[in-house]
């Protein structure tokens, strides 16, 4: 019963932020996907992802989280509208900015890796500090591979170290192509050799100092990045579709999340990831076929979204907060899951889910503060700007 009333509070809670002060789109307004709604989305995709994360964590400690293991199956498509909208909002910028290569590396890459660092040397702190606790110690290769953070002290950095691959691709291909056609197609190419790397790697046998591209998660969303790239460069035309057959799309969209959705659900219980553990005979092809789903899924959902706001405008101060910290959020959650798992076992999950979201909200707003400061920005966290 707990874990019931939670879940409905956790989607009351995201239902709010992200539809207060929503409006009807109107219908004269042919763009409906930019760079501030998209961020504003991904503002309430990052509090989504915190549920996500907790429900993974408990789960992992043989804990029955009950009908608030609603959220552990939806986490890819969360990620899966971070990287669309990052491909859309690159190659939006540069179809009508060609200037805008020029310092690309202080406005869009150093804005990921400083905020990586800073939240890589607490990881490596705290690493450092529970191994002495317990008489144990890393290797001093180990160590100064995570203070460079060639190895992740902590898995849930991944997202940080794959964007900031994507946009050094970005920056090396943009600087030199004139058509964007071509350079989205180069960027395709990229990922797919990035997700064949991921294909085959497998999984870290630990749970700290991993190497890069070590589990699935490296590699099944990843490709919806130049999926966006292709929708800004085609927005138009696909816009005027949306808006000619609006019903219809979004019906079929519908139906095709929720089939998807069944479909996912038991390639998840099947393990669809893990077969090489459990002495599959294919176990690449097992992944090829949960990667080959998890796409599809991610495609219909991308479409419904869409599809929806051609006629919901969504924004409202709390999500836009939320969205300029949303990198900040992802990257600190694990970690005050870890921290605050106390009050779990003192108080239940009333407690400590509420106490896991607003101290991850908290240190995201720090971390985004000195990130500012070292950048020399002048954004606050509430004058709503998108950065």
């Amino acid at each position: 019963m707990e874990y019931t009333i939670a879940l409905y509070i956790c989607l009351a809670v995201l239902g709010a932020i992200l539809f207060i002060g929503s409006s009807r789109r109107s219908a004269n307004e042919t763009a409906f996907f930019d760079r501030i709604s998209s961020k504003e989305v991904q503002g309430a995709l990052a509090v989504f992802i915190i549920f996500h994360q907790t429900v993974v964590a408990l789960d992992a400690n043989h804990i029955d989280t009950g009908d608030l293991a609603f959220f552990y199956y939806y986490g890819i498509l969360a990620v899966s509208f971070f990287f669309f909208s990052s491909g859309f909002g690159l190659i939006k910028r540069w179809m009508t900015d060609r200037n805008y290569i020029k310092g690309f590396m202080r406005k869009r890459i150093f804005t990921v890796l400083v905020p990586f660092f800073i939240c890589n040397y607490i990881y490596l702190t705290d690493a450092l500090v529970n191994n002495i606790i317990i008489s144990k110690h890393f290797g001093f290769g180990e160590v100064i591979c995570s203070f460079f953070g060639i190895f992740l002290v902590n898995n849930e950095m991944w997202f940080a170290v794959e964007i900031m691959i994507l946009y050094v691709a970005f920056r090396a291909v943009f600087a030199r192509v004139k058509k964007p056609l071509t350079g989205i197609i180069i960027m395709t190419l990229v990922v797919l050799i990035m997700m064949t790397i991921g294909l085959f790697s497998g999984h870290s046998d630990t749970g700290v100092m991993s190497y890069w591209f070590k589990g699935e998660w490296w590699y099944n969303t990843i490709i919806m990045f130049p999926v966006g790239m292709l929708y800004a460069y085609k927005e138009e035309r696909v816009n005027k579709v949306i808006r000619k057959a609006f019903v219809s799309i979004l019906l079929a969209s519908s139906i095709l999340v929720v089939l998807m959705d069944h479909i996912h659900r038991n390639l998840v219980s099947k393990s669809i990831y893990w077969t090489e553990y459990y002495d599959s005979a294919n176990p690449i092809l097992d992944k090829l076929l949960g990667l080959g789903q998890e796409t599809l899924y991610e495609l219909v959902f991308l479409i419904f979204v869409i599809t929806l706001m051609s006629r919901i405008k969504i924004g409202n101060p709390v999500i836009r907060f939320f969205g300029k910290i949303s990198l900040e959020i992802i990257m600190l959650n694990y970690l005050m899951i870890d921290k605050l798992y106390f009050l779990y076992d003192q108080y239940g999950i009333g407690v400590y889910l509420p106490a896991v979201v607003a101290a991850t909200i908290v240190s995201a707003s720090l971390v985004y503060l000195i990130k500012n400061i070292v950048l020399e920005r002048r954004s606050g966290l509430f004058d709503g700007k998108v950065t």
